[in-house]
């Protein structure tokens, strides 16, 4: 059938169990924990007494001037992907928002989905800056971050678009972006270099806490993250790749929280994306492979010279940690590598981990 036998309405009672078994096939179980439908602002696509694909949303005050429509989960059945569906969804629900008094819409997505992007681009949506949120937001970004399951998620962007017609500030990206995060991740290393953490509050003494915390704390993020995208970027060029750095405006919280309550770094290293909107992510597969792998390996090599839980915590995120709300991380690039691959990353985290017996 033709995309325009398909209707788009609204959720009514007797499809709201269809649509729960459509969003499950869809997504991947670990993001299933965070699902959340709502009849009142849920659109749907139905052929016939079929719904095929669905648009939930989330309306609610930020503050006294931002009013959010905020787009959660978007999701095609398989076998009708590439008809439009989620095209026409979009553009029907910021007609569907403006309609019910929203001044802003806003979706997150992760840093490999060009094809969300895309969708988002051409309707004049534009990634939101953490400094640019809090400007708009102000304390209401607490409220944008649990409507959106913000708080912990890592390596998703806010896109996010003015209903009045206003453009966003831009994006930092590249240079500006790596400084700030290398200073963010400098900052939070001073809680453990002066010893401000709940462990030694209480006196309470672990084994990875040296009796000393030594300044050269403050230096080790800036050496793991620039060996880790510098690796990153050279396998990246040398597949002809156009990349731009991206810091994250998420996981900041985990970082913060892990120093303070178990006096152990958490690492937020923002990562290396294929630049632009216009490539697929199964034809690019290979070179965030190749990107990923080269960086995690550099990781385990700068680790045998200067073994620092930093180092040894980012190579357990970038090497493990693929599904939700880690998916920033390289494991979901790695994981979607082949079956050497996938072997290959898991040696190179084991014999990191096996190099702590030497020391």
């Amino acid at each position: 059938m033709e995309s325009e036998e398909i209707l788009i309405t609204s959720l009514q009672s007797p499809y709201i169990e269809q649509t729960k078994t459509l969003m499950m096939r869809c997504f991947e179980q670990s993001l299933h924990s965070i699902f959340f439908l709502n009849p009142d602002t849920t659109l749907i696509a139905l052929q016939g007494e079929t719904v095929v694909a669905g648009l939930n949303m989330d309306v609610y005050q930020v503050n006294a001037r931002v009013k959010m429509g905020y787009l959660g989960w978007l999701y095609t059945d398989p076998a009708l992907r590439g008809r439009g569906l989620a095209g026409r969804l979009l553009s029907q629900a910021l007609t569907f928002l403006m309609q019910l008094g929203c001044t802003d819409v806003a979706a997150c997505v992760e840093g490999d989905n060009p094809a969300s992007f895309k969708q988002l681009e051409s309707r004049g949506f534009s990634p939101l800056s953490l400094s640019s949120q809090l400007l708009r937001f102000r304390f209401g970004t607490l409220h944008v971050y649990r409507h959106a399951s913000r708080f912990f998620d890592m390596g998703y962007f806010l896109w996010h678009k003015r209903l009045d017609g206003s453009r966003n500030p831009p994006f930092p990206t590249n240079m500006q972006a790596f400084l700030s995060t290398l200073f963010a991740n400098t900052l939070l290393a001073s809680l453990l270099v002066f010893n401000l953490n709940l462990p030694a509050l209480l006196k309470i003494h672990l084994p990875w806490i040296p009796a000393k915390p030594s300044f050269l704390l403050w230096a080790v993020p800036c050496i793991s993250l620039s060996v880790r995208n510098a690796a990153s970027f050279l396998a990246g060029k040398r597949m002809h790749a156009k990349l731009v750095y991206k810091g994250w405006d998420t996981a900041y919280i985990t970082g913060l929280l892990v120093p303070l309550l178990f006096a152990l770094p958490f690492p937020v290293p923002g990562n290396l994306y294929l630049a632009g909107s216009d490539w697929k992510l199964s034809e690019q597969e290979g070179v965030l492979t190749n990107m990923a792998l080269a960086s995690l390996s550099a990781l385990a090599l700068l680790f045998l010279f200067l073994p620092t839980p930093y180092t040894l915590l980012l190579i357990l995120l970038d090497g493990l940690f693929f599904f939700y709300p880690f998916c920033g991380f390289n494991a979901s690039r790695l994981r979607r590598g082949s079956r050497s691959v996938r072997l290959f990353s898991a040696l190179v985290v084991l014999a990191a981990c096996a190099s702590l017996l030497v020391y």
